[in-house]
């Protein structure tokens, strides 16, 4: 199911038995595995009408949410950001971190091509693609 003023952006992929609900912005190559939820409301009460308390959400270029994950509104997920299977994100992820658990806590980075990266220092290299990077202010960056 997709909403009302939501954005899909080019190559995202929807797996089965996912909604995307109003105000959620998936930019492009975002993929969305099975059954992965958003939110829209922070505190929902059937009696009581909400929608004009709706959070953005955005999912940045190329980031993976893993089956079963949650995504809390109003949170920015960074571009490439890879985040587990049953996460449950409750706040902002900077561009390629790793998270999982619930709550959603950041145990890595992430390479554009979806493979852990191990990092010396403030730089690391792709052990699959060969692709470098550097830690920037809002998280990875390419070189």
């Amino acid at each position: 199911m997709i909403g009302p003023n939501v954005t899909v952006g080019n190559g995202v992929k929807i797996q089965n038995n996912v909604s995307v609900y109003e105000g959620v912005t998936l930019e492009d190559y975002v993929f969305c595995g099975p059954s992965m939820v958003f939110t829209n409301v922070i505190n929902p009460r059937s009696e009581i009408p909400r929608r004009k308390e709706l959070r953005p959400t955005l999912v940045k270029r190329g980031a993976t949410l893993g089956a079963n994950c949650t995504i809390l509104c109003g949170i920015t997920i960074g571009g490439y950001a890879f985040i587990g299977a049953g996460a449950v994100v409750t706040k902002d992820v900077p561009d390629y971190a790793l998270m999982v658990g619930s709550p959603a806590r950041q145990t890595g980075w992430a390479c554009a091509c979806g493979v852990k990266l191990l990092l010396k220092g403030i730089r690391g290299v792709c052990p699959t693609c060969g692709k470098r990077y550097a830690k920037s202010s809002t998280g990875l960056r390419p070189l």
